[in-house]
């Protein structure tokens, strides 16, 4: 019997020692919440939810180069124009966005350097019974990355931030899902200009610039006439860029 008391006794102590504990802890932990500016535990799981919407909607942060690296472009293309370059960005994106969502490659000269990938990717999503489903795309920022002239083209890198709905199914089963918030992301665009079609030599696949007037080919970059025939060349000065990659950045 004696045994018995003492276990009881102990198994008592325990649980004074352990509801002791707890309050010295809970007592503590309220504190610290009060030091925080939070009154009770709720308060907290409340805030705590706001970050997690917060996070879910707030738009991507673009960064760039883009206050450095107009003065060279302009240089290049006296009548570049960056809305126009931007408005390129989101056209391509979307049409891009249209091709894999309906497994159909867009009849559109935007995509002409980026066709054969695109291809690769939509034959991957009929072999194995993808489809994806972008809706309510809308562009937000977009920031220029890069800027540089080698084997006679030039290249720029464009950072794009956007949302929409996003849907993947594989075999009709949902495996990637927006759902209720709209998916907050960010894309990386590389478009080139080709100026020297001769000295472009990893890419045959490549656009070349002509005069639309005699067809001779464009070499001196911020010309407004052909020295050929003379005739205007400012109407195909972002017309004549094309998207070359194109990535998502998470």
């Amino acid at each position: 019997m004696s045994i018995l008391i003492i276990f009881l006794a102990v198994i008592l102590g325990v649980i004074i020692f352990l509801t002791l504990l707890f309050l010295i802890l809970k007592n503590k932990f309220t504190n610290f919440l009060k030091s925080i500016g939070y009154t009770n535990l709720n308060a907290l799981k409340d805030e705590i939810k706001k970050g997690e919407i917060e996070s879910k909607t707030n738009h991507k942060h673009v960064t760039g180069m883009t206050k450095l690296l107009i003065p060279k472009i302009v240089k290049d293309f006296p009548n570049f124009s960056e809305s126009e370059l931007y408005t390129k960005v989101e056209t391509s994106l979307l049409t891009i966005f249209n091709s894999l969502e309906n497994k159909k490659i867009q009849n559109s000269e935007e995509l002409v350097l980026i066709k054969e990938k695109l291809k690769e990717t939509i034959e991957d999503y009929k072999t194995n019974k993808i489809n994806v489903k972008y809706d309510d795309v809308i562009f937000h920022k977009h920031a220029l990355k890069y800027y540089k002239k080698e084997n006679g083209a030039l290249n720029i890198s464009i950072s794009t931030s956007l949302e929409y709905y996003y849907k993947k199914e594989q075999d009709k089963k949902v495996i990637s899902d927006s759902g209720e918030y709209k998916k907050q992301t960010r894309y990386i665009t590389e478009f080139i200009y080709v100026y020297d079609p001769e000295k472009v030599v990893k890419n045959q696949n490549l656009i070349g610039i002509n005069c639309p007037n005699c067809g001779a080919p464009v070499k001196d970059l911020g010309n407004k006439k052909c020295r050929y025939c003379g005739s205007g060349l400012e109407d195909i000065n972002l017309k004549s860029w094309h998207i070359s990659s194109y990535k998502e950045d998470y």
